[in-house]
């Protein structure tokens, strides 16, 4: 039991450290506006990331089905850029298409 917690407190201190130390050198000086710019596109990026391979697989091998959630979420996340309302807006698309009949 004690090595588990061991290992734990050593994992929680190897991903916090590299998240801590950009916070303290950066706290003291503004971001350049082409960091501000990238940090800002993280919420899309990660959407992409989540979006395109469950998206692929999700409506059990139909692939129009999952193009056209794909797509959804592709004109959802340019348009709103927030990752919740992205997933919901594309499960919704398809749950539309569905029961269209498509």
């Amino acid at each position: 039991m004690t090595q588990v917690v061991f290992v734990i407190a050593g994992m929680t201190l190897v991903t916090y450290i590299p998240r801590l130390l950009p916070l303290i050198t950066r706290s003291r000086r503004g971001l350049s506006a082409r960091q501000t710019r990238m940090l800002q596109l993280v919420p899309v990026t990660a959407i992409g990331a989540l979006i395109v391979p469950g998206g692929v697989t999700s409506v059990g091998g139909r692939i129009d089905l999952s193009l056209i959630g794909i797509a959804a979420a592709a004109i959802l996340a340019l348009l709103v850029r927030h990752p919740f309302l992205v997933v919901v807006g594309s499960v919704g698309v398809v749950a539309l298409a569905l029961a269209l009949g498509l």
